[in-house]
């Protein structure tokens, strides 16, 4: 048994194999990096995805530009929803950080 990968019921790579080439797959198409995935949880919101992920609930913008095509309302998320999590550089991040003060601001 050494040295076997574990495999599912009919000798396939089974779900664990499959979510994982499905993340592959996807970090693939998007063309930067790895592609990191949020499975949405009852109760939470983009902010709460920015905090858990980011450590900024201010960055939840750029959760929301990467899933425009799943998210017609920013307000709006359900549980069960597969979220991509973007890569945010520097200057990204400070950009998020200076819209959310000037929204606060006002």
């Amino acid at each position: 048994m050494r040295g076997r990968r574990p495999r599912g019921r009919r000798g396939g790579p089974g779900l664990a194999g499959l979510a994982y080439l499905g993340v592959a797959l996807l970090g693939s198409l998007a063309g930067a990096g790895t592609v990191r995935i949020h499975e949405v949880r009852p109760g939470e919101t983009l902010s709460h995805v920015a905090l858990y992920n980011f450590g900024n609930p201010a960055f939840w913008p750029a959760i929301y530009e990467a899933n425009r095509d799943q998210i017609k309302d920013p307000s709006v998320i359900y549980p069960g929803q597969q979220l991509a999590i973007p890569e945010l550089d520097p200057a990204r991040r400070e950009a998020l950080r200076r819209e959310n003060h000037a929204r606060n601001a006002q």
